[in-house]
């Protein structure tokens, strides 16, 4: 089913597919090779000689159609029925509403800033727009969309990956003044729903990935189990400059005060629970002993693909540690050398991927090169590949702990552009409010 759908998304709807009946884990290899010897080699020699029908291209509603008129309660079972919403009530995205989140940014509606896979629709100022409306944004956030959906349309992050089985989700952290600007939240509850700007903006990139890059549930997204949307994490920067620590912003290449947007797949998510203790060495062994336990989807790194977690400790975490003289750079090769795995507790499949990357030269300096199970490896490729954010409750000493996905969902950053007039548009919204 999904290849049906992201090949009709990459212009070719009636290629023909080979399909193994089962999950192939479940299988022998002799199995296996029987059944491609036998029912899918049937398959291939019917897909390369029959003629499949050919399949009417779907056509769009035009940027200002009015595509449908009713009652409010008319408009969600619309939305419903066509599948551009999840289920929750969405706010009808009327030519007024629109034009209000345009007002926020220069660019013309009909900017293309990328095309997305699987549907290989174009990513518009126009759409963004829409979809923030349908989110239950605020027209003042629209800058923060854009960004997002710059983010999204570059192919480091490859947002075609994420109707994969996983399900992973996608973590958005904000940096810069336009947190305070937007009250989103970084106290108390940082990804918990209940604060306007956090909740929408993250509802907003699962409406887009559905609408826009059309992942729809059974169809091209194909999680097992799935997840919701993460509530946009905004980090606490006055806590960074208090304790001398440069924010995420600066640690992904750019200046200390910019306005940012970081994605980045976040497919298991733990939290490392009352890591504190009388000393720093204690707090850093407490965290680094919840990440082993996780294994921070090891398994892309034995491919030879850099993985890199996302830590976000608590001010109060932060305060030990920096009272006992850590930047954050002595933490990050702090983590490094110690977060380890004991490489005997892999399942059968991925020690399987172990073995292959060690036989094809895989991180020799971490994964070593012997073939012997019994043993720790670190568990990523360098000090920088982990992504370290201060936010949540200022009093407790809980860490949350994200772990990435390889290629699927890699960290990108962009810049939030301001419209000239972003002061003057603020002060007339709360003026307005």
């Amino acid at each position: 089913m999904q290849g049906k759908f992201t090949a009709k998304g990459l212009e070719m709807p009636n290629l023909p597919h080979v399909i193994h009946p089962g999950h192939v884990n479940f299988v022998t290899d002799e199995k296996l090779e029987e059944t491609c010897r036998g029912a899918m080699l049937d398959q291939v020699i019917t897909g390369l000689t029959v003629q499949p029908p050919e399949v009417q291209r779907s056509t769009e509603p035009d940027m200002r159609d009015i595509v449908f008129e009713g009652t409010f309660e008319d408009v969600q079972e619309h939305f419903l029925e066509h599948e551009w919403s999840e289920g929750l009530p969405v706010v009808p995205p009327t030519i007024e509403k629109v034009e209000a989140f345009l007002k926020f940014t220069p660019r013309k509606p009909e900017e293309v800033i990328g095309n997305l896979l699987p549907d290989t629709r174009a990513a518009t100022i126009w759409s963004v727009a829409v979809n923030g409306v349908m989110s239950g944004c605020r027209p003042e956030y629209m800058p923060v969309l854009v960004a997002i959906v710059e983010a999204m349309v570059d192919p480091i992050f490859g947002t075609e990956h994420l109707g994969h089985t996983p399900g992973t989700e996608t973590l958005i952290i904000l940096n810069g003044p336009i947190v305070k600007q937007l009250n989103f939240n970084c106290l108390q509850g940082a990804l918990r729903p209940g604060f306007q700007a956090n909740t929408s903006v993250a509802r907003f990139f699962r409406m887009y990935l559905r609408n826009v890059a059309g992942f729809l549930p059974h169809k091209t997204d194909k999680g097992c189990f799935g997840g919701n949307f993460r509530i946009v994490l905004a980090e606490n920067e006055e806590a960074c400059a208090k304790f001398g620590w440069e924010p995420l912003s600066v640690d992904q290449g750019f200046k200390a005060g910019t306005n940012l947007v970081t994605i980045t797949s976040c497919t298991e998510a733990t939290q490392a629970i009352e890591v504190g203790a009388t000393t720093a060495e204690e707090i850093l062994k407490n965290i680094e002993a919840r990440m082993s336990d996780n294994h921070l989807f090891i398994q892309f790194f034995f491919r030879g693909m850099k993985t890199r977690p996302t830590v976000v400790l608590t001010p109060a975490v932060v305060s030990v540690l920096v009272a006992a003289g850590y930047t954050k750079a002595m933490v990050k090769r702090h983590f490094y050398e110690n977060t380890r795995l004991w490489v005997a507790r892999l399942s059968g499949m991925i020690v399987n991927r172990f073995y292959k990357g060690i036989s094809e030269g895989n991180w020799p300096e971490q994964l070593g090169t012997s073939m012997d199970l019994n043993r720790y490896i670190q568990m990523v490729s360098e000090p920088d590949d982990f992504m370290i954010a201060i936010s949540g409750d200022p009093d407790r000493d809980h860490v949350m702990i994200c772990a990435e996905n390889g290629y699927i969902g890699f960290p990108v950053s962009r810049e939030i552009a301001l419209p000239d007039d972003w002061d003057a548009r603020l002060t007339e919204v709360k003026r307005a409010k």
